[in-house]
């Protein structure tokens, strides 16, 4: 089974909907698995039109808690609370901790005389498995506030893989995080190639170029596709010296095409058949899927 992440250093540039694209083109062919990295703002099942058959709660870190019968009302835990988490409640008459705040950093537990304080794992979100228009997908749900996106990422990278092997999938499609931090980091480690989607504007060159480097200390390929390429010749060029300076493959330049919102429309409604439609993006993303599987050696070409 072959891996390929789409990523890129930025948000907006239409990632999550060349993933959905190359999902469908793979799937004429070949069995496919998809699992959605971008874990705070997962989209791709809408856009696959994905039923969810089982998830998974995601546990975080530790939040505290105080247990009123054994507390005695020093208020030392306030006092040395640093994230200002722990505070008296008159309607209650005793020391609470707000769950929202508090970083989990045990100090008010270390303090504590009386040993009231005690640490509970929190739930930070949720990992899915669930069937698409396409096959098996896997896909998380980071948590409002959290901060362990780069573990979800890991943990839904799992459970797709394990679908796919499960399903004997050719390729596992894996639609990555924005941007270049930790969650980018465990969607693409020890994958067999990285697309990267830029933009022709100057944030789009610049977050690509962090993009690949990020991507070469990993020991990762990278192939580009520039998105909306024809909104600005000047920045086009930019995202092609780019490319050529970095000796970085541009496999394929998709126009502005507006018909592939309808497509993604038609998608995530379960409506197939729009797929079957041509237009100007339509046609240069099949030919940025068949450069990438041609790369890969994968079936069907």
């Amino acid at each position: 089974m072959r891996t390929v992440a789409v990523a890129s250093g930025k948000g907006g540039t239409g990632k999550t909907t060349l993933t959905a694209l190359f999902a469908h083109l793979a799937s004429r062919h070949m069995t496919v698995a998809v699992a959605d990295g971008d874990v705070e703002a997962s989209n791709l099942p809408l856009a696959l039109h994905a039923e969810t058959e089982e998830c998974f709660a995601f546990t975080g870190g530790e939040t505290a808690a105080i247990d009123p019968a054994a507390c005695i009302g020093c208020g030392l835990c306030a006092r040395v609370c640093r994230f200002d988490a722990i505070a008296f409640d008159l309607a209650a008459g005793a020391f609470r901790v707000d769950p929202f705040a508090c970083e989990g950093c045990r100090r008010c537990a270390y303090h504590c005389p009386s040993k009231a304080v005690t640490m509970l794992p929190s739930t930070a979100g949720e990992a899915c498995v669930g069937r698409s228009s396409i096959g098996p997908i896997a896909f998380g749900q980071l948590g409002p506030g959290e901060d362990l996106s780069g573990r979800l990422v890991t943990e839904v990278r799992r459970l797709g893989a394990d679908a796919a092997d499960h399903s004997a999938a050719d390729v596992l499609l894996i639609d990555g995080p924005p941007g270049i931090g930790c969650p980018l980091t465990a969607a693409v480690a020890s994958t067999d190639l990285v697309v990267a989607v830029a933009e022709p504007t100057v944030s789009g060159a610049h977050d690509l170029e962090r993009l690949i480097e990020a991507a070469t200390r990993l020991g990762l390929p990278v192939r580009v596709v520039l998105n909306k390429a024809d909104l600005s010749d000047q920045g086009a060029e930019r995202v092609r010296t780019l490319c050529s300076q970095r000796d970085v493959p541009l496999v394929a330049e998709i126009p502005f095409d507006p018909a592939l919102a309808g497509v993604l429309s038609g998608l995530a409604a379960g409506d197939d058949e729009r797929f079957r439609g041509d237009s100007p993006g339509m046609r240069v993303a099949a030919v940025a899927w068949s450069s990438v599987a041609a790369q890969l050696a994968l079936p069907g070409l």
